[in-house]
């Protein structure tokens, strides 16, 4: 069978590390604690109402977007490509042939840099378990 007649299966789908949102989780922690402490014990309504839109405002900005983000990042490796979103929607999409792959290497804070063939390079975000990574997509790009 030919080259370009490849089926492409997903090999795995890998995210970044969850301690990410351990500081959006405290943060929704303490805005609710500060919620359920003072709701109701507060002698006027306006005040109560600006404890509740504060509270609104801490979980949305610290806790709703970080959890967005992370949810909409990954990396998905297939045995012929690489792909990675990032962003807050996945707006930022990157993809390797590995029929383009000169070099695979891990580079500083457990980034992967991948080096295709016009010299251009991919860098991959930090990732768990980055070494077995770069030893699996090295074993990839040699089978192809």
């Amino acid at each position: 069978m030919s080259q370009s007649f490849i089926e492409s299966r997903r090999i795995a789908r890998i995210r970044p590390r969850a301690i990410r949102l351990f500081f959006p989780f405290l943060a929704l922690a303490a805005s609710s604690f500060v919620v359920s402490f003072y709701s109701g014990r507060l002698p006027e309504q306006w005040m109560n109402i600006v404890l509740y839109s504060v509270a609104g405002a801490i979980a949305l900005f610290f806790w709703l977007i970080p959890v967005l983000r992370y949810l909409s990042a990954y990396v998905d490796l297939f045995n012929n490509r690489i792909t990675s979103r990032a962003g807050l929607m996945g707006q930022r999409r990157v993809e390797a042939n590995f029929t383009q792959v000169t070099d695979v290497q891990l580079a500083p804070r457990r980034k992967i840099e991948l080096t295709l063939v016009g010299g251009e390079q991919v860098v991959l975000p930090a990732l768990p378990k980055a070494k077995k990574l770069v030893a699996e997509i090295q074993a990839l790009v040699a089978k192809l």
